[in-house]
């Protein structure tokens, strides 16, 4: 038990009742005590015309009709709730944290839960409001959900360790940490000055700790480092800044690709900022501008766009680099820096570290490090344009990045083009108009060359909205497992509805409060979530189901 923590408040509760025993490590003893989830409906999980095969622009998929969806299209009703990214653990099994995308809160009845499968093929659950509650002293507790959660991913650390960051919205208000050692059935919960999100475990490479978390204390982007001690809980280290005020990560709500990348005893975080860069007579990557409020500002004496950092934090001295200018990622619309413009990082087998920079309805930017431990601009290549588009006005947001054992990087973003007929065929140049505008998710991936630079290729959308061609958004986020197989959650949010959609939405989803008469703003919510896998490196995709989940994990029986 916890009585103390140096560098934060002493709350914490060792539980020892309806905990799921699986862990990242099969412990077959603790299974009698395995609760079901009480998603698992234990049938069917596509319908007859499934499994569908999805390919990256050849066959997407297409929703022709307002709202229509993988269940009307195929059946898909999978015995879990697949609403955050998909973490692994040692053994490859699978951790699904519930949280329903069109609520913003939740008390756990219907979600708040931490999804893995037990070792006959069914998916138990951790309570999280349950565990909250024993700590917190009641009987019910409220926490934040889709969206308003920010950061619904469990991490897994490369000793077997678990971890989730909670916002608690009742009876308290605050974040908490909650954390199982992977040799204990037993949860331990913390309660923490700084909420966030938690630093990504890499499948593949990185050392022993525990996750950072990384998000904003009092105004200013920091860290907080977690240490272990001999009995296996953890001390929570005081924050520390490593940003200008006003510096942001990439958006959390979709893309929330890597924010940080370790590699030994160094830690690599990369952030925007919101303040704009003098030029001084250097032109800005990707000068010149197509769009024409970027080529205006261009003649100016500052950079367009919004620039975008990476810093090192050393653990040994604890001590952090100063900020090394990267790039910059640009809106067409406007010069100065944008929220959506966030940067991710990922390190690779040698040590290199790779960076997408983040758009918004623009090309991105790739960088990487020229040799491991990178210590200034020079040890960085330029910026080189990733998802070029024919029209300036059209381009990605939303960078979603993670590499596998081969060194590949795979991306998966939104898009805009104006590039398809209302049956989804490609227009040339000179019939693209307002009307053929449409949002996508798009899939991209990049190899290492024999001359030791990366190619990117633009593989095309994975999903394709064609009845709507105004406001999209995903709510996207990619995994990958330790078997090189991607995972790809995601649940579609159309806004700007036509009369005859705002029919069809209200009777879907009859419980939902709309305005009558609509407003012309974003009232909706996102709905119907959905995984799709890929165990080809990308080519071919499918619907996740359970016995996907149960094949990958290793050393393992399960059952159908």
């Amino acid at each position: 038990m916890i009585t103390s923590h140096s560098c934060s408040p002493g709350l914490s509760l060792v539980l020892t009742t309806a905990l799921l025993s699986t862990g990242c490590q099969s412990v077959t003893g603790r299974e009698a005590r395995l609760p079901a989830s009480p998603l698992d409906h234990g049938g069917a999980e596509i319908g007859a015309a499934g499994p569908v095969a999805v390919r990256p622009r050849e066959a997407p998929v297409v929703y022709r009709l307002p709202f229509q969806s993988e269940r009307e299209l195929w059946g898909y009703n999978p015995r879990f709730m697949p609403t955050s990214a998909v973490a692994f653990g040692l053994n490859n099994r699978p951790f699904i944290r519930a949280s329903r995308p069109d609520r913003d809160a939740g008390d756990g009845t219907e979600d708040g839960f931490i999804q893995t499968l037990g070792s006959t093929g069914r998916w138990g659950a951790h309570s999280i409001t349950d565990i909250l509650g024993h700590e917190l002293n009641a009987s019910q507790v409220s926490i934040a959900t889709g969206v308003r959660a920010y950061d619904t991913r469990v991490v897994c650390d490369n000793v077997g360790d678990l971890y989730a960051l909670v916002r608690v919205l009742e009876p308290v208000k605050g974040w908490f940490l909650l954390h199982r050692p992977a040799d204990s059935g037993t949860w331990s919960v913390y309660e923490l000055a700084m909420g966030g999100r938690l630093e990504r475990t890499d499948p593949y490479r990185g050392g022993q700790r525990p996750p950072m978390i990384v998000g904003h204390a009092d105004g200013r982007l920091a860290l907080t480092c977690l240490e272990k001690t001999t009995d296996g809980t953890l001390t929570i280290g005081e924050a520390i800044r490593f940003a200008p005020g006003g510096s942001g990560l990439n958006p959390a709500h979709s893309g929330a690709g890597p924010v940080a990348a370790t590699v030994g005893d160094m830690t690599y975080l990369v952030c925007a900022g919101t303040q704009p860069v003098r030029k001084n007579d250097v032109p800005t990557n990707g000068a010149p501008f197509r769009s024409p409020k970027l080529a205006e500002a261009e003649a100016g004496p500052h950079h367009p766009g919004t620039p975008q950092y990476v810093v090192c934090y050393d653990h040994p001295t604890g001590m952090v680099t100063d900020p090394v200018l990267l790039g910059f990622g640009q809106n067409p619309y406007t010069p100065k820096p944008d929220n959506h413009n966030g940067p991710a990082i990922v390190a690779d087998s040698r040590g290199l570290l790779h960076v997408v920079l983040g758009a918004h309805q623009h090309n991105f930017w790739y960088v990487r490090s020229m040799k491991p431990n990178p210590q200034g601009k020079g040890d960085w290549s330029n910026p080189e344009p990733l998802g070029f588009r024919r029209r300036y006005d059209c381009g990605l947001t939303y960078v979603a990045l993670v590499i596998d054992s081969r060194d590949r990087l795979h991306l998966v973003a939104r898009n805009v083009s104006r590039g398809h007929d209302r049956d989804g065929n490609p227009l040339p140049a000179d019939e693209m108009n307002a009307d053929s505008m449409m949002r996508t998710l798009d899939y991209f991936r990049g190899s290492r060359q024999a001359d030791g630079s990366w190619k990117w290729e633009e593989k095309g959308a994975l999903v394709m909205p064609l009845w709507h061609r105004r406001y999209s958004i995903f709510y996207h986020k990619l995994a990958i497992d330790r078997k090189d197989r991607l995972f790809l959650t995601y649940s579609y949010f159309g806004a700007q509805l036509s009369d005859e959609a705002t029919v069809v939405y209200r009777e879907k989803w009859p419980g939902e409060k709309i305005p009558d008469p609509p407003l012309k703003g974003m009232w909706m919510r996102p709905h119907d979530p959905a995984i799709l896998m890929s165990s080809d490196g990308g080519d071919t995709w499918r619907l996740a189901l359970t016995q996907d989940f149960a094949a990958g994990a290793s050393g393992t029986s399960f059952g159908r």
